[in-house]
């Protein structure tokens, strides 16, 4: 990847923006085959926002083994039936919930699938603040369900190097956030970070080859190349050792702003030239984190 070319265009970019039975022994994440990494800096960036929200456990150290799941995915029929029924987006999102009969029986896989795609799978990555998305993301029970899984991370992540932008753009996006909420918890080992550092380069590397990573006009950053450095900033504050204190302070604000230049939240605001420079420092820690 070439992280000059990266960072001219997103300089010139931000410019322009001014039916089984679970298993009932519970397991422990520290079991998986692989042993994780542990971050650098461990405290989870969304620790206030769960605290905020009563009985929200975002992927706890205890899990369920999921091996003999093999239930089908869901299919959101009862929303599609009653849809126009609902008087707000809360009555929406609740029409959208799997029977817990079904859910509990879903294969990971499968599981992942159904919140990849989930019909407001646009509502979580539409908000302005990144936590409000998160909000909205976590009232989905097939996502809850899915951060009680032994392999619900792997899964998440197994789904998102199958994707592409040019598909399903605000799904991946919503992926890409199930992804944040993942890695901010240290859901992920070694291995498995490696892999989705070097997928979330690709990514990028694919989206600024379309008509040299202007297409869409200004507005391309926002709903492209937005998500993935966003879940990049995640992975490089929580594991790179190698950055300054400016650059994680850099990096929080970054994350904090949800990667948008001259947007204020709780008093934090980046410039243009922030948006370039946290690009930059994110691109240089993935590849640190693929070749690991």
């Amino acid at each position: 990847m070439t992280l000059k070319l990266n960072f001219m265009l997103f300089a010139a970019i931000a410019v322009m923006m001014t039916a089984c039975d679970k298993n009932d022994e519970p397991l422990n994440r520290t079991q998986f085959e692989i042993e994780r990494e542990a971050p650098v800096r461990a405290t989870p960036l969304l620790a206030n926002y769960a605290q905020q929200h009563d009985g929200l456990t975002m992927w706890p150290s205890t899990v369920v083994d999921d091996s003999g799941l093999t239930g089908e995915a869901g299919d959101y029929s009862y929303w599609q039936e009653h849809k126009n029924e609902a008087q707000t987006i809360e009555e929406l999102m609740a029409m959208c919930d799997i029977p817990e009969n079904k859910l509990q029986a879903m294969s990971t896989a499968n599981l992942a699938r159904t919140c990849y795609n989930h019909p407001y799978a646009f509502v979580y990555t539409a908000q302005n603040i990144i936590y409000q998305g998160f909000f909205f993301m976590t009232q989905a029970n097939c996502y809850r369900e899915l951060m009680q899984r032994k392999t619900g991370a792997l899964e998440l992540l197994n789904l998102y190097c199958e994707q592409e932008y040019t598909t399903n753009g605000f799904a991946l996006n919503a992926l890409s956030m199930f992804l944040m909420t993942a890695v901010d918890y240290n859901a992920l080992n070694q291995e498995q970070l490696a892999r989705l550092s070097a997928e979330i380069l690709n990514k990028i590397d694919n989206l600024i080859a379309v008509d040299g990573g202007v297409h869409g006009g200004p507005h391309y950053y926002l709903d492209r190349l937005q998500f993935p450095y966003l879940l990049g900033a995640f992975i490089a504050y929580h594991y790179d050792a190698s950055l300054s204190d400016d650059d994680v302070n850099l990096l929080k604000a970054f994350i904090t702003v949800t990667g948008l230049p001259g947007f204020s939240v709780k008093g934090v605001i980046i410039t243009a030239e922030d948006v370039s420079q946290a690009t930059l420092i994110i691109s240089q820690s993935l590849e640190r984190m693929e070749q690991n």
